[in-house]
């Protein structure tokens, strides 16, 4: 369904931004903080047949640098030669993944050449991030046994209401936002670490921005208008993914369940289209 839609409206986009994991299945009672960048192909509100009706839709890809943590929850007691008492294992981390949203609604309020709105929709996604850990070489043998070089998949799925509002300041200039609020269920595997977990949650995304047309015409031809337009835009998203309950079965960490909560925030320009 989401492939006829690229040929009428589309905006390509680039971000950069900041993931901050937090769960201590990973071994780690704080943050993971990692540099993001993120490329996108989105359409936050398009008109079906200049109608009330609309569709929106997000993919977006998403790839962090490593970030190094010393895992304060590991359990020393599981290795076999001596080690200092204050001995620590160092980890690396690495979040990257997929996330595509589809939005069906209406609008509540329509004017200035749909540049104005506000409307309500239904809400379908899915995730599927992971997430890679990594030993360093002052491991000892026995934690690169027990938490061995691996990835954490995440996959969830996930229905809910958005909301999309846009108001045109001048003629070639509008800002817009959207707010998202979803149910999500999925899955938690990594088999190396001792993850294997079904999970609930919620997920939401917000954000903000201007868009500034570089072009656009009307013209009617036999009794179809056409409106192409070219634009540019600027703002801020913010996504949060929270699952609670999940589980780890890993004698060496001193944790067997707790939630995973990832949240992004990113700025990012785009350029786009729509006819």
């Amino acid at each position: 369904m989401l492939i006829p839609t690229f040929v009428f409206a589309g905006e390509f986009r680039f971000g950069k931004g900041t993931t901050n994991i937090k769960s201590k299945i990973f071994g780690y009672s704080s943050n993971i903080k990692e540099d993001i960048t993120t490329f996108s192909l989105v359409e936050i509100h398009k008109n079906i047949f200049k109608t009330r009706f609309f569709y929106g839709y997000d993919i977006t890809f998403i790839s962090s640098k490593r970030e190094g943590k010393y895992l304060d929850l590991y359990n020393n007691s599981v290795e076999t030669s001596p080690l200092p008492s204050t001995y620590k294992p160092y980890m690396e981390y690495e979040l990257q993944g997929l996330d595509a949203q589809l939005d069906l609604g209406y609008d509540l309020l329509n004017k200035n050449k749909r540049k104005t709105y506000l409307g309500m929709a239904i809400s379908l996604g899915i995730s599927v991030p992971y997430i890679k850990n990594y030993n360093s070489n002052s491991n000892s043998n026995d934690t690169k046994t027990y938490l061995p070089d691996s990835k954490t998949k995440i996959t969830t799925y996930r229905i809910g209401f958005s909301t999309k509002f846009a108001y045109n300041i001048f003629k070639r200039l509008s800002f817009f936002s959207f707010l998202t609020y979803a149910y999500q269920t999925g899955k938690i595997e990594n088999k190396a670490l001792g993850v294997n977990s079904d999970a609930d949650g919620h997920y939401i995304t917000a954000g903000l921005g201007v868009k500034f047309y570089l072009f656009e015409y009307e013209k009617k031809l036999w009794k179809i208008t056409i409106s192409p337009r070219l634009y540019i835009t600027a703002g801020y998203k913010y996504d949060l993914w929270i699952l609670n309950g999940v589980e780890v079965k890993n004698i060496s960490l001193l944790v067997n369940k707790d939630d995973l909560k990832i949240t992004n925030q990113v700025g990012f320009i785009g350029i786009g289209y729509s006819f």
